[in-house]
């Protein structure tokens, strides 16, 4: 009788040593699980129309010589994105998959993005509100003086700010 309570306890303290592994194995494959997203994301973001082609050697210098002349180009395009009419510059489209621009004559992505967003972030991005639960952020490298060229028209014609009215 002594033994098989012996047993069972050895059991019970096996099976509850366990739970941790278990525990601990599931946090393991959730992390594999977002990590190879974030590279898929990271792969997807660099095809031709997305906004890191430019990062993409294939296509670094065809971006840049798009971007130049994007920026000669009057923002007088209206598209509709997400049910929101922007302005954009002519011969240029808003990828749905990325929210960035994309050249139309030569299909390559441009690193200038659309977020939706519940709340305003005026210290860090240009924003635009859409109703009160509803802010536009306009995302670009501002340090980069090619995009910042390019933004800034957008910003202009759209009305983004750096206040949240």
């Amino acid at each position: 009788m002594m033994l098989k309570k012996g047993i069972v306890l050895i059991m019970l303290g096996l099976i509850f040593s366990s739970c941790d592994l278990i525990y601990y194995g599931k946090i393991a494959v959730y992390e594999n699980k977002y990590r190879s997203e974030l590279e898929r994301s990271a792969r997807e973001g660099m095809k031709k129309d997305g906004p890191g082609a430019i990062n993409n050697e294939k296509y670094t210098e065809g971006v840049k010589e798009a971007i130049q002349d994007v920026m000669k180009r009057p923002v007088n395009k209206r598209v509709e994105f997400e049910g929101i009419t922007f302005i954009i510059p002519e011969n240029t489209r808003i990828n749905p998959k990325h929210r960035n621009i994309v050249d139309e004559k030569t299909g390559y992505g441009i690193a200038i993005l659309f977020y939706n967003d519940n709340g305003c972030t005026p210290e860090v991005f240009y924003t635009k509100k859409i109703r009160n639960d509803l802010y536009i952020i306009l995302f670009y490298n501002y340090r980069d003086k090619n995009l910042n060229t390019i933004g800034q028209k957008i910003i202009k014609a759209n009305g983004f700010t750096k206040t949240c009215k």
